[in-house]
């Protein structure tokens, strides 16, 4: 038969053999349907009584003992995904407050654009132009720390794929996309706003 796995993918796969033996029979391997698993068991638990009364019938199921294997990397992706989303939500805070920073600053800019004959697109693309250029920067200083860690995890692994460059990049287009939706709503509204209330006092 083909080779395969005896143990985790942490590890190459070994040499290995199986025998049959009439005596000393201490496990026995079941394939059964994933339908009505419960009378199965109870099935093979009455006749296991009747065949081998002085022994107990332990049992498990080889997708637990598959998945036990595996605890370590569940606790880090549920670990990285709750601190990638506080990360995201904690940005996109920070996002808010510099749009909110920038649109106060420049409020009678905008308004004096806007007597003047600018668009809300083009006021829009002034207000978002700043925050995406500090998005890009922050990308880029990410990228090399991303690359090391993911590059470290993956060497955990006998059998590993190689990390390609649109990771990266689909990485990178989520945050713009994340950023731009973040800070277009306020960008928006101040472009969109009558210059008359900025200048009402000039």
């Amino acid at each position: 038969m083909e080779n395969f796995n005896t143990e985790s993918l942490h590890s190459e796969i070994k040499p290995g053999a199986i025998f049959f033996s009439d005596e000393d029979l201490s496990c026995l391997s079941l394939r059964i349907s994933s339908e009505n698993v419960s009378k199965t068991l109870d099935y093979i638990s009455n006749i296991w009584k009747n065949m081998c009364p002085d022994f107990t019938l332990n049992y498990s199921f080889y997708d637990d003992i598959i998945q036990n294997q595996y605890l370590e990397e569940k606790r880090l992706i549920a670990t990285i995904g709750t601190s990638s989303g506080i990360a995201i939500f904690i940005s996109c805070l920070g996002l808010l407050s510099m749009i909110l920073f920038v649109v106060k600053r420049r409020t009678k800019e905008i308004g004096i654009r806007k007597i003047n004959g600018a668009k809300v697109s083009e006021v829009m693309r002034m207000l978002i132009n700043d925050l995406i250029k500090w998005v890009a920067i922050a990308f880029i200083i990410a990228c090399p720390g991303a690359f090391y860690v993911m590059h470290r995890w993956l060497q955990n692994f006998a059998y590993k794929t190689e990390m390609s460059w649109w990771i990266f990049a689909l990485a990178g287009i989520l945050a713009l996309g994340i950023a731009l939706l973040t800070v277009s709503w306020q960008s928006w509204r101040a472009a969109t706003r009558n210059p008359v209330e900025a200048l009402r006092y000039e």
